[in-house]
């Protein structure tokens, strides 16, 4: 038998490993509505309590009150739902879909602060209205509609769209996710 020496040359397929941006998507962090979603419950539930056993049937309607800021605010606490993400379809966005990469002018990020607390948006210039930029829409449920969501889109005079996204409640650090986002986005 012939002893042939065979160098180890680089093998394209052998790691197959996606070159260039990585598709991501970012969720609520779990301590964003933990406190208004869980209190509402419990101060929905003690109205109810104290309404239908304590003899003050009134109470028991006040518990509408509490129990429906907890369901508006209940997709803060879902954390396994995206609500940002990039991949080559385009910006994701929840509750719109997929915004197309060429339909996106600028993205920039907005730091406003509220006595101590810092909030961080991923400011969205468009090229066009929204619906018309949006590649893959999303199909969500219809009780969903009537929820908190994490953007608000505004017309400019100009006919095209700008989209606010709110950062600070993401699980993620806002520079990071910008940077992430760029990537995908062309020259």
């Amino acid at each position: 038998m012939s002893d042939l020496k065979t160098e180890s040359a680089a093998d394209p397929f052998s790691e197959m490993e996606r070159q260039g941006p990585q598709p991501f998507a970012v969720g609520y962090t779990k301590a964003s509505g933990e406190a208004i979603v869980y209190g509402g419950l419990m101060f929905g539930f003690g109205f109810v309590v104290l309404g239908l056993f304590g003899g003050m049937k009134p109470m028991a309607l006040l518990a509408i009150v509490p129990l429906l800021i907890a369901l508006w605010h209940y997709p803060l606490i879902d954390t396994k739902q995206p609500q940002l993400g990039a991949n080559d379809d385009g910006l994701f966005v929840e509750r719109i879909g997929f915004i197309d990469w060429g339909s996106i002018r600028h993205l920039e990020l907005a730091k406003t602060s509220v006595r101590s607390i810092e909030l961080v948006t991923l400011e969205v210039d468009l090229t066009r209205p929204l619906a018309e930029a949006v590649s893959k829409r999303q199909l969500y449920p219809l009780w969903k509609s009537v929820m908190t969501r994490n953007w608000r889109a505004q017309r400019k005079e100009d006919g095209t769209d700008h989209l606010s996204v709110q950062l600070n409640t993401l699980n993620g650090p806002p520079e990071e996710i910008l940077a992430r986002v760029k990537a995908y986005r062309p020259v």
